[in-house]
């Protein structure tokens, strides 16, 4: 926990804003899955150590965000969010069908959940010559906490590197948490909450469009723990609404590929073939192998349908 002082008509108020929360969405990968936080795949697929630009931790994706006991948290605005309502940005230009000369690049974002959203791209199409995946997804990071990881800033960088023509985002499992904003503190769930959160949300898919790339936006599974999973539906609907209004935007639930067939959380489902499959790991939060894997084949065919363009060569 931070404490933020702020100070209204002469009096002195005390938040707490949390850090990102780890304890609650923090990787435990056993069974031989990777305690990495990039994809290892085929050629066709880059990974790339992360920038070293954030203000209150070092940029390695580990599962504790250390900040100073003496830093505070902002009470400005933090640079890429805007102060004031931003109108949806006009609708990227169409895609043109890739080829293997030419293949799409995918820029794919977000969290430790993104992260495992990365791997499975990885698997499904990182030997794919028509697509070239840029899995950059940095755990405990979200929109909640600029002051700790930057997406604005970072996405910013990142589409005048690398001139995506999609981006994949996938995060939210840390921003069930409190924060400040332009000095005042944000209750999680709150209508300010959901006015503050929609615009930074609306920001980044504005960024993305506007640099010419269209936007993939992949909402929060079921969670194991029932608060969580109130949070992460939350979240969607926010994912969803934004996106409804964002020409070049889509959103794709996942909520209902890891649930069983009464609508419940489900550690263990059955894959193509039939064979029950641990698809969750044991914190309730992240994906195994299969799970990832799960996910990135689903999102292909609504992401050709979005894109208008084929795929999987």
């Amino acid at each position: 926990m931070l404490l933020a002082a702020l100070t209204v008509g002469g009096l002195t108020l005390t938040a707490c804003v949390s850090t990102p929360a780890a304890s609650r969405a923090h990787r435990q990968r056993d069974g031989g899955h990777s305690t990495t936080t990039q994809s290892t795949v085929a050629s066709t697929t880059t990974t790339r150590a992360k920038a070293s630009t954030t203000s209150t931790s070092t940029t390695t994706t580990t599962t504790t965000a250390p900040v100073p006991a003496a830093t505070v948290a902002p009470t400005t605005l933090p640079i890429g969010f805007s102060t004031t309502y931003t109108a949806p940005a006009p609708a990227p230009p169409a895609l043109a069908q890739p080829t293997a000369a030419h293949p799409l690049t995918i820029l794919e974002i977000g969290d430790s959940l993104g992260e495992d959203l990365g791997n499975g791209m990885g698997d499904v199409l990182g030997s794919d010559p028509l697509v070239h995946v840029i899995a950059d997804a940095v755990g405990d990071s979200g929109l909640a906490r600029p002051d700790y990881y930057n997406w604005p800033l970072h996405l910013q960088q990142e589409l005048a590197q690398f001139h995506p023509g999609a981006v994949v985002v996938m995060l939210g499992g840390d921003d069930g948490q409190s924060f400040i904003d332009a000095g005042r503190y944000v209750q999680f769930g709150t209508s300010l909450w959901h006015m503050v959160y929609s615009e930074r949300v609306g920001d980044l898919m504005n960024e993305a469009t506007r640099a010419g790339a269209h936007v993939f936006w992949v909402g929060m599974p079921i969670m194991g723990q029932q608060y969580l999973s109130d949070e992460m539906a939350l979240e969607n609907q926010v994912f969803a609404q934004q996106a409804a209004i964002h020409p070049g935007v889509t959103y794709f639930s996942s909520w209902n590929l890891f649930t069983n067939s009464a609508g419940q959380y489900a550690q263990y489902l059955p894959d193509s073939s039939g064979q029950l499959v641990m698809m969750r790991d044991p914190d309730g939060v992240h994906l195994t192998g299969a799970g990832w894997d799960r996910l990135a084949n689903a999102i292909v065919v609504p992401m050709e349908q979005a894109f208008g363009v084929k795929l999987v060569g």
